[in-house]
């Protein structure tokens, strides 16, 4: 069966706008594409799972959401990062649907569609409900403090704890690489390789025997074990080789 990254919309891809209704305010979060590119080569599919209750509170239409969602879609592909879908809960709390996150409605529409274990997959997002969500199905969830993500996770009261806290969507998927490798599933190669980036500055790495290095910013991203250690406060300064000679 396959396996997905499940995105949230708002607060992870794209800035956070209380019930956006304009296209043209689409902003997004600087490392979303290069985290969807890396998914992408992972072998995942890349899927959109967004509650949209504005819809249902009347501040945004139906014909006005589709129209934000195709444009985000092209935002996406212009920028080389391709996404395979996109599911919307278009209700209000007080509907009380079975698609509208934490409740798994729209994962399982998502799996019966594309033949998805849902128990090896991954959902990201700035919301309790995200991995609430995910978590519900036995995935694992990744919370990003982006968009609500801080706030969300300094009010935790949840019982289902993120696997992950990252910074941003980029950060969560360099974390599945790092458990992707962990579980022998994939490996550090030259292609893999080709579309990792700097998490910090999105340039281009280099491969040395110590590390990853961003040149930009001068920092050399450990390799333990073949797993890449992505973490900027992880990270080596290249002008301190006494702490890269103790990583040896």
């Amino acid at each position: 069966m396959k396996r997905a990254v499940f995105f949230d919309r708002d607060g992870t891809l794209i800035e956070e706008k209380d019930y956006l209704n304009d296209p043209q305010q689409i902003e997004i979060i600087p490392g979303a594409p290069e985290a969807i590119r890396l998914v992408k080569n992972l072998g995942f599919l890349a899927i959109v799972i967004t509650n949209q209750s504005g819809v249902a509170r009347g501040y945004v239409s139906e014909e006005k959401l589709e129209e934000i969602n195709l444009h985000l879609l092209k935002a996406f592909e212009e920028k080389g990062a391709y996404l395979d879908d996109l599911f919307v809960c278009p209700h209000g709390p007080e509907d009380d649907c079975m698609c509208r996150k934490p409740r798994p409605g729209l994962l399982v529409r998502a799996a019966i569609k594309y033949g998805i274990n849902l128990k090896i997959s991954y959902m990201i997002g700035d919301r309790d409900s995200d991995v609430g969500a995910i978590a519900s199905v036995g995935g694992k969830g990744i919370l990003v403090l982006t968009g609500y993500g801080e706030e969300t996770w300094r009010r935790w009261r949840w019982g289902h704890k993120p696997n992950f806290v990252a910074k941003n969507v980029l950060e969560g998927v360099y974390w599945i690489l790092s458990q992707e490798i962990k579980e022998k599933r994939t490996m550090l190669d030259e292609e893999l390789l080709k579309i990792m980036v700097c998490p910090i500055c999105r340039k281009d790495l280099h491969l040395l025997k110590e590390g990853l290095v961003c040149e930009e910013c001068k920092l050399l991203y450990p390799i333990e074990e073949g797993i890449p250690i992505m973490l900027p406060e992880e990270a080596i300064k290249l002008e301190d080789p006494q702490k890269t000679n103790n990583r040896r």
